[in-house]
């Protein structure tokens, strides 16, 4: 399994075989990220409410795992895939509203997914492309080429930006949720992190628990570690993350 660096990009092989979240420590920037195991090229997250189905074609990264979490509450039906080439066959086959696409994806770039799709007449309605690197210290402008994409976000916004950007596109109402202060939002924005690694990469685990206690019953070393992640970052906030699993099961 190959990973990426959210915060400068290096990529790491990383064993198939694991059963539980690792955390990676980048060698080249020293930014640590969480990384779950891939059983499957692709990974369907069915919405509460059915919803729009929308396709994430990235690598896993902590924005890709913002955006899957905010799509998710929105009651979207997600398939999340990892390479260009699954990417054309997810959406070849389920014809989505809406795709989430990142440039450089291995084995099919992104750039020429979009090429394929529009020689094949199967563009969703709605593509955007998801910025790779952010620096806030460059000028707000617009990428010179889409690609044939109808837009792009970039890895720096937040989930503001984000759902006015869908909503400009998409025509739904899709509602923020009432904000905390900023120290709540960050603790709580890494617990869900943790648990949306699980729900794209755990799913038929996820399938058993129906109590809250049932999740920390089946996922102990995973929650263990999960915690642990948080209260390092956000000390005190850790059992954020059982207020995330009831919410969760609210939804489910």
């Amino acid at each position: 399994m190959i990973v990426q660096c959210p915060g400068c990009l290096k990529r790491y092989r990383v064993a198939d075989a694991r059963s539980r979240l690792l955390r990676v420590r980048c060698r080249s920037c020293g930014q640590e990220f969480l990384v779950a195991p891939a059983q499957e090229a692709s990974h369907e997250l069915k919405g509460a409410r059915g919803g729009v189905t929308a396709v994430v074609a990235d690598i896993q990264r902590d924005f890709r795992t913002m955006l899957v979490e905010l799509l998710s509450r929105q009651g979207f039906h997600l398939f999340v895939v990892e390479d260009g080439e699954e990417a054309h066959k997810v959406v070849a086959r389920e014809r989505p509203r809406l795709l989430l696409v990142n440039p450089y994806l291995p084995k099919l770039m992104g750039t020429d997914l979009l090429a394929r799709l529009a020689g094949e007449s199967a563009k969703p309605g709605t593509v955007i492309l998801l910025g790779a690197i952010h620096d806030s210290r460059r000028y707000r402008r617009r990428p010179e080429s889409l690609y044939g994409a109808d837009d792009y976000i970039d890895e720096g916004w937040n989930e503001r930006a984000v759902l006015q950007k869908l909503r400009y596109h998409l025509d739904l109402p899709l509602a923020e949720e009432a904000r905390s202060d900023a120290a709540d939002d960050a603790a709580l924005r890494l617990a869900r992190i943790v648990f949306t690694d699980l729900l794209v990469y755990e799913a038929e685990r996820l399938a058993q628990v129906e109590r809250v206690d049932d999740f920390f019953t089946l996922f102990t070393e995973e929650a263990a570690e999960g915690k642990r992640y948080i209260e390092e970052r956000c000390p005190g906030k850790g059992n954020l993350l059982r207020s995330v699993v009831a919410d969760y099961l609210r939804r489910t």
